[in-house]
């Protein structure tokens, strides 16, 4: 609203009355975003809180939400079995090591990452 000239004042009463009817709210964008992160975009934890934290929800809100306890493994596991198939006429150890740096820059945890190759792999 800033960019768009609003004044000080007329920005203020507005959030403070969106933040009244609930419109506004980190705590649900946050599950919001991280339902997306998890399920659509296939991220690992670290990858979750980076996007969180793109997105501007604050450290305290990101900190509450024991996204530590997100099962990483499933979303890893359909990811390999989508991508393995571009891999195919690689060696195994080329690939292996492909699909690793996919799931790492996608903020996997390497622990979920060897479980994950291991079994999709052997």
């Amino acid at each position: 609203m800033k960019r768009k000239g609003f004044e000080e004042n007329t920005i203020d009463t507005t959030v403070s009355a969106l933040k009244e009817f609930g419109l506004i709210d980190d705590r649900i964008l946050a599950g919001d975003l991280i339902s997306y992160a998890v399920n659509k975009k296939t991220l690992g934890i670290r990858g979750v809180r980076a996007l969180l934290q793109k997105r501007g929800i604050p450290d305290d809100i990101i900190n509450s939400l024991d996204i530590d306890r997100i099962d990483e493994t499933m979303g890893a596991g359909e990811l390999v079995r989508k991508k393995i198939k571009l891999y195919k006429g690689l060696p195994k150890e080329k690939a292996k090591r492909r699909l690793y740096g996919m799931l790492q820059r996608r903020g996997h945890s390497a622990e979920t990452i060897k479980k994950v190759l291991d079994g999709v792999m052997e």
